[in-house]
């Protein structure tokens, strides 16, 4: 079960955001129809697609990925960055399951692991 809470979705709206950056040339980013047509390339024996919709809405941080198309993902795509990509959103969504890939995914997770905790006036969460 994922924690739908803010610091993984702000996790995953990082790691989006930065993959899409390295996905493009360099001149520009990778556009959210060429992003997912690269992940939806990697998917394509599985039979399933990624849509440029949830590419924006994860990279947005109103959905999440479904941890299960991201474990196939992952396998599907296990020598080139669309496989560290899934395995670093794995580790956004399964902390406690999965270690982050890249450094993406490690600045990602670190940099919002206490976001949306509360912190009262004696340092207690």
């Amino acid at each position: 079960m994922i924690k739908t809470t803010l610091p993984i979705r702000r996790a995953v709206s990082q790691i989006v955001r930065e993959y899409r950056i390295l996905a493009g040339t360099s001149d520009a980013e990778a556009t959210l129809r060429a992003f997912a047509a690269s992940l939806t390339e990697a998917m394509q024996t599985l039979g399933r697609r990624i849509s440029h919709q949830s590419i924006k809405n994860w990279e947005d941080g109103r959905y999440l990925p479904d941890g299960f198309a991201m474990l196939r993902l992952s396998q599907a795509a296990n020598y080139d960055w669309r496989g560290s990509f899934a395995e670093d959103i794995l580790a956004a969504l399964y902390p406690d399951a999965y270690q982050p890939a890249t450094e993406i995914g490690r600045r990602a997770i670190a940099a919002h692991k206490d976001a949306g905790a509360l912190v009262g006036k004696n340092g207690h969460k």
